[in-house]
């Protein structure tokens, strides 16, 4: 059996049972390490025998990312990348509300020109109003048909 990065790194022999094995081949020695010389053996070892098989290739893969993003940027690593993201949520969030009010506005402008088409004006002599009426089932066709005796005139 080939020795997977860290058995080969520490110059022991790889057994079936090594947990780095299948997380870390020695075809690429350059992802062990990386996580080693921000976490050390000992500490990878201790991480991914105390959980499940199932949850170690997503635990090495965060221990990939966050040692490369610390040796890229030592004093701050990830919390660079978790205050840009939190800035980007917050931004999008605001988006999303201007977005919503936008169309809450515009469903209101629709409200009213309908209602203006269904129900006609009403005027007192000094004030010219409608009595506001929503249709949600009203289309295109149905507009059409509103506004021909207008353009029949």
């Amino acid at each position: 059996m080939a020795r997977c990065a860290g058995c080969k790194r520490h110059r022991k022999k790889c057994s079936e049972r090594c947990v780095l094995a299948p997380h870390f081949p020695s075809t690429d020695p350059h992802k062990f390490e990386i996580v080693h010389r921000v976490f050390g053996t000992r500490h990878i070892l201790k991480t991914l025998q105390g959980m499940e098989a199932d949850q170690r290739i997503d635990a090495v893969n965060s221990m990939v990312y966050e040692a490369s993003i610390r040796l890229k940027d030592p004093v701050h690593g990830c919390a660079t990348q978790v205050q840009q993201l939190q800035k980007q949520i917050v931004e999008l969030k605001s988006q999303l509300a201007a977005t919503q009010a936008e169309v809450v506005k515009k469903s209101l402008e629709k409200d009213e020109l309908l209602a203006l088409l269904i129900g006609g004006y009403q005027n007192d002599g000094e004030h010219v109003f409608c009595e506001v009426q929503t249709t949600d089932n009203l289309t295109v066709d149905d507009v059409e048909e509103l506004w021909k005796p207008l353009w029949e005139e």
